[in-house]
């Protein structure tokens, strides 16, 4: 759903699924000490109003509606209606009707999940990482994004190991870093089967074959990625997986990768210095705090939730061994959450319209081999991806024709929102707003006054002046930080 890293404790936020419009809100704590999340649909029971227009009443703890002021309490029931008497307001409460609709919430990875399927909820998403290199560590930071492209284009993107140089160039390398890359066969595996039912996601025309006892040949490759036997065991369980070397940054990169879930995958593995080793991968570990070890480790996490036809919502955790210090723990989380708007600005653009291409006429997602040309190695993982959606017929992603999809924004500020992508749901974010808005104004404040004692020649006059272009220049420049938070158009063509 959302972390909680992110997320205002004081107020109701709103949250899509699915199509499903919901409500994140925090318990205060309080006498009961219940200091929990709870996630409900965005629905008053009384008149339909979104609850998440409401507000926390810190005097009771419990959510309160700003249509009409009823309250609920953290099961849903309902506890306060104020337009009647209250004997009459407990005949009320007892109906049903009267409660929110609230579902099983639990927290894991600094990340609220819910379970909106029929019956109580199946395992715990902290399965997802127990036994892996990722359970024990800390979870220090988080980032969330939605984004104007689906789930499976989302996905899809990610799993991409070949467009970094290039979609991301500056930022993760550079275009001169494009070199062949050498990618496993990608395996898969569909709910409910067992490991003799697992599948190859096929070459890039993305035919599967069944599996036939290759366990042991992919701990083997997965082994020659740092002899990581361990964890490509425990990798086996994985809806995919598959593993590559490539290079970035200068750097050679080795990694493995693992689908543990429709919503959630890791990449693991590490980069290595080039024969002979470089002073600018010596620059590179240092800063990560890995000087004098043998390889840098290589570690992306990933929650990816379907939000509707044409979005999705991408929530990248960083965790790191316990104890262990790295620049980003050394760095305002804003500042991060502003580079990272940048690198998924950088290929949002041609992914939203890649995904209306390859549903528009004559094309269609369910029959993507003849949309997608995909002749190298590095395509296998994309053809193992499509083919695994197909076979498991995964109800959130529109499988039918681009008129499905919300018409694009006619204007890139619409199109890179930052905005009401990511700022406005973000407490990091729009505290830093809120902190630049209080500096602008305390500086405003001063040139102003520098500027009357100017004008009334009262006191050292070239100090005077000085107040009024420094509070001038800062103003403008802290202007220009807002921005960040707002919108940043980005051309290839400049870069």
């Amino acid at each position: 759903v959302a972390s909680v890293l992110e997320l205002d404790p004081k107020r109701p936020t709103p949250v899509r699924i699915d199509g499903l419009d919901l409500v994140v809100w925090k318990v205060p704590s309080g006498e009961s000490g219940e200091e929990k999340w709870h996630v409900w649909s965005d629905m008053c029971p009384h008149r339909l109003a979104p609850l998440s227009e409401g507000r926390i009443e810190p005097k009771t703890g419990c959510l309160q509606c700003a249509y009409h002021g009823w309250e609920f309490e953290s099961s849903g029931a309902c506890t306060r209606i104020p337009q009647v008497t209250e004997e009459a307001a407990q005949k009320m409460r007892a109906n049903p009707r009267s409660h929110a609709i609230a579902f099983p919430t639990e927290i894991a990875l600094n990340v609220i999940w819910v379970w909106l399927g029929e019956g109580p909820p199946s395992g715990h998403p902290a399965d997802l990482v127990k036994g892996t290199h990722i359970d024990g560590q800390e979870w220090v930071s988080s980032y969330t994004r939605d984004l104007p492209y689906g789930y499976d284009s989302l996905i899809e993107n990610l799993l991409d190991v070949s467009h970094i140089p290039f979609a991301h160039h500056g930022m993760q390398g550079t275009r001169d870093d494009a070199a062949p890359i050498a990618m496993t066969l990608p395996e898969f595996s569909l709910f409910g089967s067992s490991e003799d039912d697992a599948h190859h996601g096929g070459q890039h025309e993305g035919q599967a074959a069944q599996h036939e006892g290759q366990a042991a040949q992919h701990e083997g490759q997965a082994a020659q990625h740092e002899g990581h036997d361990a964890e490509a065991r425990l990798g086996m369980d994985s809806l995919l997986r598959f593993t590559f070397q490539d290079r970035t940054m200068g750097m050679k990169r080795e990694a493995a990768f693992y689908l543990r879930s429709p919503f959630f995958f890791y990449y693991y593995g590490s980069f290595k210095a080039p024969d002979g080793g470089t002073e600018e991968y010596k620059k590179f570990a240092t800063r990560r705090g890995y000087e004098g070890e043998e390889g840098v480790p290589f570690r992306l996490n990933v929650v990816c939730v379907p939000v509707g036809p044409g979005w999705s919502r991408a929530i990248i955790l960083n965790s790191r061994r316990p104890g262990k210090e790295d620049l980003q723990s050394k760095l305002p989380r804003w500042l991060l959450h502003v580079f990272s708007n940048r690198f998924l600005d950088s290929d949002l653009a041609f992914l939203h319209y890649q995904e209306r291409n390859l549903r528009y006429a004559p094309r269609k997602v369910d029959d993507w081999q003849k949309g997608y040309y995909m002749p190298a190695e590095s395509d296998r993982s994309i053809g193992a991806w499509r083919s695994w959606l197909a076979k498991e017929g995964a109800r959130c992603v529109a499988a039918g024709s681009g008129d499905l999809l919300p018409p694009s924004p006619l204007r890139r500020e619409e199109l890179l929102d930052r905005y009401a992508q990511h700022t406005a749901h973000c407490v990091c974010c729009r505290g830093a707003l809120e902190g630049i808005d209080a500096w602008q104004r305390g500086l405003g404040g001063a040139g102003l006054v520098s500027l009357v004692l100017d004008r009334l020649a009262v006191g050292p006059t070239p100090l005077w002046v000085f107040g009024e272009v420094l509070a001038v220049v800062a103003v403008f420049g802290l202007e220009k930080v807002k921005e960040q938070f707002h919108f940043q158009d980005y051309e290839h063509y400049k870069t």
